[in-house]
């Protein structure tokens, strides 16, 4: 093998690692916003049990309690539909950061091919020369 050949190599291994460590920030970003989300349901959670209970110790009367029902669901399901659509957002900005590291993961390949096919007949002939 000659230098072109090893620059070559040695820039294809630069660009697969340069790729790979998008993609690992692409995946940690993702799975820290996931994470987040879940903390969010899971806080919601703890409220809702925290507000039925105070419901439950405060009420004074069944109206009361149903009033106070029907207000605290209404109230957490407005808040479970808005984490539900922030992870909606969240994956749709994932799937387009994933598909725009793929076409540039591709366009560097398709370079790095067109690269390759100018010095493998350059090689050939200096090989038929020697």
């Amino acid at each position: 093998m000659n230098t072109p050949m090893y620059e070559s190599m040695n820039k294809l291994s630069k660009g697969s690692y340069e790729s790979m460590k998008g993609l690992y920030q692409m995946q940690s970003k993702l799975a820290e916003q996931v994470i987040e989300q879940q903390m969010a349901l899971l806080s919601l959670g703890v409220e809702f049990f925290t507000r039925q209970m105070q419901l439950a110790s405060e009420a004074k009367g069944y109206k009361e309690i149903l009033s106070g029902q029907t207000e605290i669901t209404s109230d957490i399901s407005s808040k479970v539909q808005g984490i539900a659509r922030n992870t909606l957002d969240i994956f749709n900005e994932s799937r387009d950061e994933l598909n725009g590291w793929f076409e540039s993961c591709v366009k560097e390949a398709e370079k790095g091919i067109k690269e390759a096919t100018n010095i493998v007949p350059v090689l050939t002939q200096k090989t038929k020369a020697a």
